[in-house]
């Protein structure tokens, strides 16, 4: 089943409160709840953009695949590129224990991985 998973580019983003995030950024406040508890029906394509660009991402990053036990299909189907193996931590804890000497190092890897696009 496709899930709609906001939570997970959000906290990868480092938004500690997402629903004042969306507030302020223009979401209707049953929206934002809606979103952020994956109770969507649909969403509208203009939605749909405001969202990946204040987040920096793009659509499939918001989405999460779980198949189902009865799934049907190859094992090469294109769903299985959103397929989360587990949640991603966010960016504090994981470099909450590495040593301070290296957070040049990682500065350094961040911005060639931002300047690489």
């Amino acid at each position: 089943m496709l899930y709609f998973n906001i939570k997970r580019v959000l906290e990868l983003r480092g938004i500690e409160k997402p629903y004042s995030f969306l507030a302020a950024n223009g979401f209707a406040s049953q929206t934002a709840t809606n979103f952020l508890n994956n109770q969507i029906g649909h969403i509208k394509p203009a939605q749909m953009e405001k969202i990946c660009l204040l987040l920096h991402c793009t659509p499939n990053d918001l989405f999460e695949w779980r198949p189902d036990k009865n799934m049907l299909g190859s094992e090469n189907h294109p769903l299985k590129a959103l397929k989360r193996e587990k949640p991603s931590p966010h960016i504090s804890e994981l470099v909450k224990d590495l040593p301070v000497e290296k957070m040049d190092e990682l500065e350094a890897m961040i911005n060639e991985l931002k300047n690489a696009d």
